[in-house]
This record gives structure tokens, sequence and C-alpha cells, in this order.
């Protein structure tokens, strides 16, 4: 951005290059009322975040984490006109604030060992966190499949035919539907879990950003007051893992990008 609001150019021979600053209100304005070049706009990060739904849906999470770091670290960068601008702005956030949250979670679940029966169930637990990640539906499918796959597996049939209708209800392709009906009805044979997990689907709850734990509502909790993002009330003073920018639980503003909220 820095770059992008300066020219050099060439003066007088044998003189060093001048710079100046560029301005985008220089017909209209002049001395303190000049403002400088917005370089980074909100149509090229909303193009930015349909790049990320696509390596979302391939696997991808790797790369889809670092893009969509740098959409959500580039939200405070805009400079919002009217009222649209400033809520798509902010829906753009909280898009990139669930997809870096669960991304982040999955990575972390695919590397956990699954040797032990506790590690089976963790690694169950956060795969069911995931489904509650705000994402796209073709994006919520994929979490949904994962979870009901890892449920069934561990006996856990009550959870896992849960899953499958909530799966059912987002209209699969046809072929992942009747995989999804065949164990739906192989767990309503036997609608109970097997093994007790830290996961209650009928209580609301957000997911703690550092240590991948829910956060029941009630409970107490800190908040990233850039992206929003949730954390267990021992996580305050830490550095916000989702959007890496603002600290957990202080006391500040927050996004500020529009006229309009600094208006009485």
């Amino acid at each position: 951005m820095f770059a992008s609001a300066r020219m050099t150019f060439g003066a007088l021979p044998s003189v060093p290059p001048l710079v100046c600053h560029l301005h985008r209100n220089w017909k209209e304005a002049s001395g303190k009322d000049l403002l400088p070049v917005i370089a980074v706009k909100l149509n090229d990060l909303v193009t930015a975040l349909q790049h990320c739904y696509q390596l979302t849906t391939a696997g991808k999470f790797t790369e889809a984490v670092d893009k969509l770091e740098k959409v959500a670290q580039s939200v405070p960068l805009l400079q919002a006109e009217g009222k649209a601008e400033l809520a798509e702005a902010q829906q753009l956030l909280g898009i990139c604030r669930e997809y870096l949250l669960g991304l982040k979670m999955e990575t972390c679940r695919k590397g956990l060992p699954k040797n032990t029966l506790e590690e089976q169930k963790r690694s169950c637990e956060m795969a069911a966190y995931f489904t509650h990640c705000k994402l796209q539906p073709v994006h919520q499918i994929l979490t949904l499949r994962t979870a009901l796959n890892m449920f069934y597996k561990l006996k856990n049939y009550r959870t896992a035919a849960s899953f499958a209708r909530r799966l059912l209800e987002l209209g699969p392709r046809p072929e992942v539907a009747q995989q999804a009906r065949k164990i739906l009805q192989a767990c309503e044979k036997t609608p109970t879990d097997e093994h007790q997990l830290l996961y209650d689907e009928h209580n609301p709850f957000n997911i703690c950003g550092i240590s991948y734990k829910p956060i029941y509502r009630g409970k107490p909790e800190e908040k990233c007051p850039l992206c929003g993002a949730s954390y267990l009330p021992e996580q305050k003073g830490k550095l916000c893992q989702v959007c890496g920018v603002a600290e957990i639980g202080k006391d500040v503003l927050g996004l500020r990008i529009s006229p309009l909220q600094f208006q009485r």
C-alpha cells in the first residue's frame, strides 16, 4: 500500500529522482484535505475469497489458510464509502473468521495421533466442532461427511445419525445422499452412543481459537476485537490465532473503515 501511494519520477539530468504522493481526491481538494490513494479494494478481496472457496473444495487447506489470512488482514485497510460497503466488509471478515477457524482446526486434527481411544475421541470431537463453523453448503457437506464416518466408526450411532440428517438437509449429490441414508438406517437400529465426548449438539457454543474446545452459551469467554473469534478466558492477552492481528480480550474500538463509524 505504501508503494502504491507513491510515485518516483525523473527531474533534471544527473539529479536523484523525486518522490510524490498520489491522492485519490486531487481534483476537488488540496493541502490538508488531500487523501492518499487506496490500494485495497473490496471487490478484489471478494474475488480472492472466491479463490479461497475453490482451494477449500480442492482440499488445499494450507494454501487456503494463507490466502484467507491475507484477505482478513486486508479488511482493516479498506475505505468503505457507505453502509452497504461497510456491512459487506464486516461480513467478509466474519466469513474469513469462520473458514480460518475451521480449516486451522481441521489441519490440527489431521496431525493428531489416533492410536489410543482417548486420541480417537479427541479427533472425533474436533470433527464435530468443525461442522458448526458457518461455511458454504458445499463445504458444510464435507465437514458433515467426515464427522458422520468418524462417529459411526466410533460406534456413537445416535450422534452419527444427527450428522446424517443434517447432511441430507443440505441436498448433497445423489451418491452422497444414498450413502448417508444407509448409515442413518443402520444408526437408527441402535440409537445410542458408546463413548461420552465433550460435545453437546443441542447446546449452542463457540469454539476457542487456540484450544479448539467448546465454549457453551453462558460461559465466560474473551473475543478478538477485530475478527470476533472466541477464546477461553485463560487466553486473554495472547495474539488472536485466527486473524493474527489483534490481542485477545483487548478493550478497543475494533474495525473502523468508514467515516460513518465516527459520526455521532
